[in-house]
């Protein structure tokens, strides 16, 4: 039984995909670069961030002020975005068995807090925040050290490769979801530790 459960965010808890995506299209229109086509979005969906950079093209000096403003406008919709269907009955049974949970998030503090209040989801130990996207492995080693946890008692909750790569530095193990960022079939070709289809098949591994 794993101790601790660290959750990502943004297609993992909160279906923030879909407003993010309408917010992501504004922008890189607003910049020049003429419409996003929702084929182009499924195509970002088997990347990485790195690769949708360079595939696309985009300036690397323009990406940081473009995430903040996506993070910007997403905190303005937050009222809007959903759970993921089975995360509230997840959390409550984590709950029950007194299995400590918190986030890891390249979001916002402000935001996921805004997110947890509005939809009553409580009992987190923590919410911890790295904004630079390219540095979630270096800020989960730091969480390990922070709260003096075993990394056989933690596991990972996320939707994308990079949080598999992270994973993979650092030493913990995963659990990949389907429903989030990132297809089915890029996630199976980086080989998390687990993947599920469904928060309920979450319960059964730990």
């Amino acid at each position: 039984m794993k101790k601790i459960i660290i959750f990502d965010f943004d297609g993992t808890i909160a279906d923030s995909f879909p407003p993010m995506v309408k917010i992501l299209k504004k922008q890189v229109k607003e910049m020049g670069y003429g419409d996003l086509t929702d084929k182009q979005i499924e195509i970002m969906r088997s990347m990485r961030p790195l690769d949708i950079i360079t595939h696309f093209k985009f300036p690397f000096w323009k990406i940081p002020k473009l995430i903040q403003t996506v993070r910007e406008e997403l905190f303005n919709q937050i009222d809007k975005v959903k759970v993921f269907q089975g995360i509230n009955e997840l959390i409550n049974n984590l709950k029950t068995k007194k299995i400590k949970y918190g986030i890891l998030t390249s979001n916002s503090k402000k935001t996921v807090e805004a997110f947890l209040n509005i939809n009553k989801l409580e009992g987190f130990d923590f919410i911890e925040s790295e904004t630079n996207i390219f540095k979630k492995s270096s800020h989960l080693a730091f969480i390990i050290k922070k709260y003096f946890l075993n990394k056989k008692d933690v596991i990972y909750v996320g939707d994308e490769v990079r949080d598999i790569e992270a994973c993979r530095e650092v030493g913990v193990e995963i659990i990949s979801v389907t429903w989030g960022y990132n297809n089915k079939a890029v996630l199976e070709k980086n080989r998390p530790t687990f993947i599920v289809n469904s928060p309920s098949e979450i319960l059964k591994i730990l």
